[in-house]
């Protein structure tokens, strides 16, 4: 009967468990040349997840490409100027499904010290969830690591200075929101483990 119990467990927490998906955005896998615009929705995952992109200063869904200068890294970087320029990238997963952000480069033009500032936020959430305030960035970029998680979406927002801070290697996970019966069966394996555990010792 112990055995029995153990199998039906394992099986409910089984059936419950989900498979987290990594991907990485990194542009240079399919531009080389600079000023190449990028498009609007690169990165995406048929079927899992959205990428979006909004440059404010030049009133498009698209960032450009720049090979090699940026910390000694290729970049997405956004705008015509340094003080007026900002890129947004949103990460929106489909119905069914959550993103992970687990990090993202940001590097600086011929490696240069240049201030800016970034902000992540979770879209099911209110007000901004992550704001860095000003930082540096320079020759050795920088490399941000969030780790947030949201079914709704996650946008991340740099600048001013989007123009010569650029960005890449933004990594993620994408995984399926369990079903309501799936929790319910989790909660079911995790109690039947437990109780035949108890009854290990009082035997």
């Amino acid at each position: 009967m112990l055995k029995k119990l153990v199998t039906v467990a394992a099986l409910a927490i089984g059936m419950s468990a989900t498979q987290a998906n990594a991907y990485e955005i990194q542009y240079q896998d399919d531009y080389s040349a600079n000023w190449a615009n990028i498009s609007a929705s690169y990165g995406s995952v048929a079927g899992l997840l959205d990428v979006t992109y909004w440059d404010a200063e030049r009133n498009t869904n698209s960032f450009r490409y720049w090979s090699g200068s940026y910390s000694g890294r290729s970049v997405a970087f956004a705008g015509n100027t340094d003080g007026g320029s900002t890129g947004v990238i949103t990460l929106t997963p489909v119905a069914g499904q959550s993103v992970s952000l687990a990090s993202f480069f940001l590097g600086s033009y011929v490696n240069a010290n240049r201030a800016t500032s970034y902000y992540i936020d979770d879209l099911a959430t209110t007000g901004i969830d992550i704001q860095s305030g000003p930082v540096v960035v320079g020759a050795a970029g920088l490399v941000i690591t969030p780790g947030i998680t949201s079914s709704a979406g996650i946008k991340i927002g740099f600048g001013p200075n989007a123009y010569n801070v650029g960005i890449n290697n933004i990594a993620f996970n994408v995984t399926p929101v369990p079903e309501p019966e799936m929790v319910s069966m989790m909660v079911l394996g995790l109690g039947l483990l437990g109780f035949a555990a108890r009854r290990r010792k009082t035997q």
